[in-house]
């Protein structure tokens, strides 16, 4: 899985853990719904900026959204 799709795989964990739809999350974040869909699935690179709205969307830190398995390689941390 490269870095594209796990981004995505994480912002849909985050965002369905809010219960929220991919609708009413397009809107928090300031992005088009479609955008989102492309983003969740990895078909999407995005800017930081738009990474920034999802994360401030999501009110998660930059060091919360990224210390996830999703991010570890699969080693572990010390």
């Amino acid at each position: 899985m490269d870095l594209q799709e796990k981004i995505g795989k994480r912002i849909t964990e985050l965002r369905k853990a809010k219960k929220l739809s991919q609708q009413k999350f397009a809107y928090e974040a300031d992005i088009e719904r479609s955008f989102l869909t492309h983003i969740e699935k990895g078909r999407k690179n995005i800017s930081v900026g738009t990474l920034e709205r999802i994360m401030s969307a999501l009110e998660i830190s930059v060091k919360d959204f990224f210390d996830s398995e999703f991010f570890s390689n699969g080693k572990k941390k010390k």
